[in-house]
């Protein structure tokens, strides 16, 4: 058995007991980037991956098109000699700063998803207990008979009113601030 244990924690890359405290790798794997048991959490990893994509690329837009706002901020605060330079250079920085927070969303994401042992082991999990899930056929869904299409209804008209109820009282507190603080 103790050998047995000492091939499973090399396989997982845990120290092994006689190792003395070292890093047990595949050989030929880094082990700053090998990716924490791969093939398995499939889906959970993908999907959040998407996320991160999702997020990156609405990031990156920001930068683009606000970047700007830095350099005025770093001049309302009385350190405007550090932004001379943005006026010659404004295209490379918008390029290279919108490369540079591509980049780190990516990997970043990549590392807490792939690489890191606890978020992605938690990620496995997640998808396991995912997998024990009993999931609805969609077919009977769709028959007005059944009880998921009523509760569907139910669902529908109670979201639509809400959202209705939010953005009334919304424009209607928005309409009595500008009165209040904006008049005239």
């Amino acid at each position: 058995m103790g050998k047995d244990r000492n091939d499973m924690s090399t396989a997982v890359t845990t120290a092994a007991p006689d190792s003395g405290g070292k890093q047990i790798t595949e050989p030929g794997s880094s082990p700053g980037f090998a990716v924490y048991k791969p093939g398995e959490g499939y889906a959970t990893r993908l999907g959040l991956m998407v996320v991160v994509l999702a997020y990156v690329i609405f990031a990156t837009r920001q930068w683009y098109y606000n970047w700007i706002f830095l350099p005025k901020f770093i001049s309302s605060i009385g350190l405007g000699f550090m932004t001379n330079w943005t006026e010659a250079v404004p295209g490379y920085v918008q390029w290279i700063g919108t490369a540079a927070v591509a980049a780190t969303g990516l990997l970043t994401g990549y590392y807490y998803i792939y690489i890191r042992r606890d978020s992605a082991e938690f990620l496995i999990k997640t998808d396991t207990e995912l997998g024990k899930v009993t999931w609805p056929k969609i077919s009977p869904w769709f028959k007005v008979e059944t009880q998921v299409w009523g509760t569907t209804y139910v669902v529908l008209i109670v979201t639509a009113a809400l959202t209705l109820f939010v953005f009334s009282s919304d424009m209607i507190l928005k309409k009595i601030a500008d009165w209040i603080f904006y008049a005239k």
